[in-house]
């Protein structure tokens, strides 16, 4: 039972590319905010880790999201390697920016920000999952037979 794999038409190609860039231009924009209000709690513990914190994480943004919208197009292509390989480079790029923060923290972070950065990440990376998962489906459903979904 071999698995089908489907290649879009180049009009779905076309709106794949629109929706990847306005992803990536929103994941920046969400990551930037984001900077924001962790320089503004975090920098009485530490200048300089927040700010490699928020390069890191604006670093890190553009790959996370071509991540995983290459990971959804994968995944409603049938294609597995494919998606597997953006996974890894989502899931790298998601934890990046955490981990410098725990790491470089250890030393001057109260135990409660451990616990609210912890909670954070968990969170997000929960939406993440429910997201992709939500999207590949809607993607799936509504292609019709023999249509590659857009």
């Amino acid at each position: 039972m071999g698995t089908v794999t489907s290649t879009p038409t180049p009009a779905a190609a076309s709106r794949r590319q629109v929706l990847e860039l306005s992803w990536v231009v929103g994941v920046v924009a969400f990551v930037l905010v984001r900077f924001v209000i962790a320089y503004s709690t975090l920098a009485q513990y530490g200048q300089w880790t927040v700010i490699v914190f928020g390069i890191l994480d604006v670093a890190t943004a553009v790959p996370y999201a071509l991540g995983t919208a290459r990971l959804v197009t994968g995944l409603v292509d049938h294609r597995v390697a494919y998606a597997s390989r953006w996974a890894m480079i989502a899931c790298a790029s998601f934890v990046a920016p955490y981990v410098w923060l725990a790491w470089a923290g250890r030393e001057d972070f109260p135990p409660i920000v451990y616990v609210v950065v912890g909670v954070l990440a968990v969170l997000l990376g929960a939406n993440a999952v429910v997201g992709i998962a939500r999207k590949v489906r809607q993607e799936r459903q509504s292609a019709t037979p023999g249509e590659v979904p857009t």
